[in-house]
């Protein structure tokens, strides 16, 4: 039986996604830390990261799912 093994394209997407996913988890704590420090532009830095990051998280998605679409996986 041969193993399987992801491309590199496929691995550093599955990679990058799950970075992204474990940011994302996390985030909201930072947010929540810089409210209780008062730091008003801390907090509106984390959220415009964290909406970027959520951004890249989803082009990710949707092309590891075109991906496992056209058998790339």
């Amino acid at each position: 039986m041969q193993k399987q093994s992801l491309d590199d394209n496929c691995y550093n997407i599955t990679k990058q996604l799950s970075k992204k996913l474990q940011f994302l988890f996390h985030v909201n704590k930072y947010i929540e830390d810089a409210h209780k420090c008062a730091n008003e532009q801390a907090e509106t830095t984390w959220k415009t990261i964290r909406d970027d990051e959520q951004k890249h998280a989803d082009m990710l998605r949707n092309l590891l799912i075109s991906e496992v679409k056209n058998n790339r996986l």
